[in-house]
């Protein structure tokens, strides 16, 4: 009887250790929605009201550090638009668009309003090849932000955004994912392509009050449908 308690305290200790001292597996990315046949829908908490962070990771990463995120791989006879507003009827969102570029530490300037998304203007003019990024607040102090229910999209939705003199394009929603904010891919997201993408980026996952911030980077990947430039 002893030789068995023991051996079943041994085990128990045993993983209890191993518990403790093994790796936390990897972290990878929470697809929400694909257009990829095998899609993944997955249940996202969101903390309403929390207060906005002092800094966004997005501000203090470098996105420039490996690449140039301008660059374009091949020669584009598209002028593309220099954004002044972004509808996305699935959402609700009518939104004015403003310029916003780097933060002295290399990272993306976010905009100074709930209310108003930001468009990274050294990267690429939406409408040519490569990838457009587009960035907004998901709440402030208040309440909701502009991109509150930007985790609700799905492939297949569609976002509009206008130029001036009444220039549009329409691009399609292909994916809906969640990142560590740690581990975001920032060359997927500003990165060159030699499609004409549009990624929507924002903050979500669970509110961490001790680091001011939320866990998780939401990126909406779309890529352009249809275009419409008004006359030059």
């Amino acid at each position: 009887m002893k030789q068995i308690l023991y051996s079943i305290t041994l085990g128990l200790l045993v993983f209890i250790i191993s518990y403790y001292w093994l790796d936390e597996p990897v972290k990878e990315a929470r697809v929400l929605s694909s257009s990829d046949a095998a899609e993944l829908r997955v249940e996202q908490t969101q903390t309403r009201g929390a207060p906005p962070p002092e800094r966004d990771l997005l501000e203090t990463e470098p996105i420039n550090k490996d690449y140039e995120p301008a660059v374009v791989v091949e020669p584009d006879d598209q002028p593309g638009i220099i954004p002044e507003r972004i509808e996305i009827p699935a959402i609700g969102v009518d939104a004015p668009v403003g310029k916003e570029g780097y933060t002295e530490e290399g990272g993306m300037a976010v905009p100074d309003s709930v209310t108003k998304v930001g468009w990274f203007e050294p990267g690429t003019k939406p409408g040519r090849k490569g990838n457009s990024v587009i960035a907004g607040h998901v709440d402030g102090r208040n309440g909701p932000a502009v991109f509150f229910d930007l985790k609700d999209l799905n492939a297949g939705d569609e976002i509009f955004v206008y130029g001036e003199n009444g220039s549009k394009l329409t691009y399609t929603v292909q994916k809906v994912a969640a990142y560590p904010v740690s581990d975001a891919p920032l060359r997927e997201i500003f990165g060159p392509t030699d499609q004409r993408a549009l990624n929507l980026i924002t903050c979500t996952g669970p509110y961490d009050r001790e680091a001011s911030g939320y866990t998780e980077r939401l990126t909406v990947f779309t890529t352009l449908k249809d275009s419409r430039y008004a006359p030059s």
